[in-house]
């Protein structure tokens, strides 16, 4: 008997905690926004001190990815686009990353802080760890992309892609990229395709 009120007061707690642990990950974890989604968008960041404004004027014949400072609206150019993007805040707000899909066979990752929009390339940041990568980074097809902050540091990054031809023909590279210098391979995957 005193087993079972345990189990029920345990279940009664964890329900009525619910709403609060899933509202804290859901700020832990800043959603990953695929562009564009129309002429015009906002994505302010999780403290709400910035703002990302992408603009796609003229059926996105421009692509343009702004960052705001909301209390004064002074607006930067983060840069202009040729094609779709992902972005996402930090959950701290002080960074944000665009995967820029510049191309059918290319895509890369930066990493911007939101004050100075000053620019971390993170391809360069995974080779200076891993120089090999090289090799998957100048492949035929080669995709870069962030999938989501681990922590305000924090970066999942994976990289896929295939060549035509030579091997390996289709790869796949997980890292956990941390800003401040670390980088850590979490898997390696390569395949080769039947000819």
């Amino acid at each position: 008997m005193r087993g079972n009120v345990s189990v029920v007061l345990t279940l009664i707690f964890l329900l009525s905690a619910w709403p609060l642990l899933a509202a804290s990950q859901d700020k832990a974890t800043p959603q990953v926004v695929s562009l564009p989604k129309g002429e015009a968008s906002r994505f302010p960041s999780p403290n709400g001190k910035w703002a990302l404004i992408f603009q796609c004027p003229n059926d996105c014949s421009e692509r343009k990815l702004w960052v705001e400072e909301t209390s004064s609206h002074a607006r930067k150019l983060v840069k202009e686009y040729g094609r779709s993007l992902d972005i996402s805040w930090a959950p701290d707000s002080h960074l944000f990353f665009v995967n820029d899909n510049s191309g059918s066979t290319d895509a890369r990752c930066y990493v911007y802080e939101a004050a100075s929009l000053e620019e971390t390339d993170v391809a360069k940041v995974v080779l200076a760890r891993y120089p090999d990568a090289g090799q998957f980074l100048s492949s035929g097809h080669s995709y870069l992309r962030a999938k989501r902050w681990l922590n305000s540091h924090e970066l999942l990054v994976v990289l896929t892609g295939h060549n035509e031809g030579s091997p390996p023909n289709a790869f796949t590279l997980r890292y956990r990229i941390d800003l401040r210098g670390k980088v850590r391979k979490l898997s390696q995957h390569a395949e080769e395709r039947p000819k």
